[in-house]
């Protein structure tokens, strides 16, 4: 029985790999006397001499399904093989959704796991974020329960200095409540030129805090 001839699907790099596979399927006598230039010529010529029986094509069927096989499971064509049991409930349901979407069983379960991957990382970045988040909220809180420390510390030091002026100049007079005799004005304006030193220096303080809060974000 003659076939056309075409081999054209053996690719060259799978000769001797299909030359095995026929070696231990087919005839022997197919191999007799062919011991000389072992590659891709020799092993396409082996396949149309098996081709000339009905025996010999479906031998050659069967070996192209198995390089089928070969091909999807080879590490170069990003696949591998894995092996595992589902509950008889779970294959039904899958059976169903692979004839539902016209998909082969494996790419409904590769998109069903490659779904889950996404999700949990997506999940992950998120918990990241928050936890950045939290985090710089925190710095902040921080940073603010030091700026009214400073902004304490520092009108407590004016305050300080200042009661401290008064009461030595209660002292020089040594009177307790001694009597003004000046300018209530110049006094007045006395006191808010120095509250305004006061409230400079406590400004200065919120900028260099809002400064360092800016940085955290």
């Amino acid at each position: 029985m003659v076939t056309e001839d075409n081999t054209t699907w053996l690719r060259r790099n799978e000769w001797e790999w299909a030359e095995a596979y026929l070696r231990k399927r087919a005839p022997r006598d197919i191999f007799l006397g062919r011991f000389d230039n072992p590659g891709y010529a020799r092993t396409t010529q082996i396949i149309k001499d098996i081709e000339q029986t009905t025996e010999g094509i479906k031998l050659i069927e069967r070996l192209k399904n198995a390089l089928r096989q070969r091909r999807y499971r080879s590490p170069s064509n990003g696949r591998k093989a894995c092996t595992f049991s589902l509950p008889t409930k779970t294959v039904t349901r899958l059976r169903h959704l692979a004839n539902k979407h016209d998909q082969p069983e494996t790419s409904i379960v590769a998109a069903l796991i490659d779904g889950l991957y996404d999700m949990t990382k997506t999940q992950q970045a998120r918990e990241e974020q928050l936890k950045k988040t939290a985090q710089i909220e925190r710095q902040i809180a921080n940073q603010a329960k030091s700026l009214l420390k400073a902004q304490l510390e520092e009108a407590m030091k004016h305050l300080e200095r200042q009661v401290e002026l008064v009461v030595m100049w209660e002292l020089s007079l040594e009177a307790a409540q001694p009597p003004f005799e000046g300018d209530e004005t110049q006094a007045r304006l006395e006191v808010e030129k120095r509250m305004k030193g006061v409230q400079r220096e406590l400004r200065i303080i919120a900028t260099k805090h809002a400064l360092t809060s800016e940085r955290l974000i």
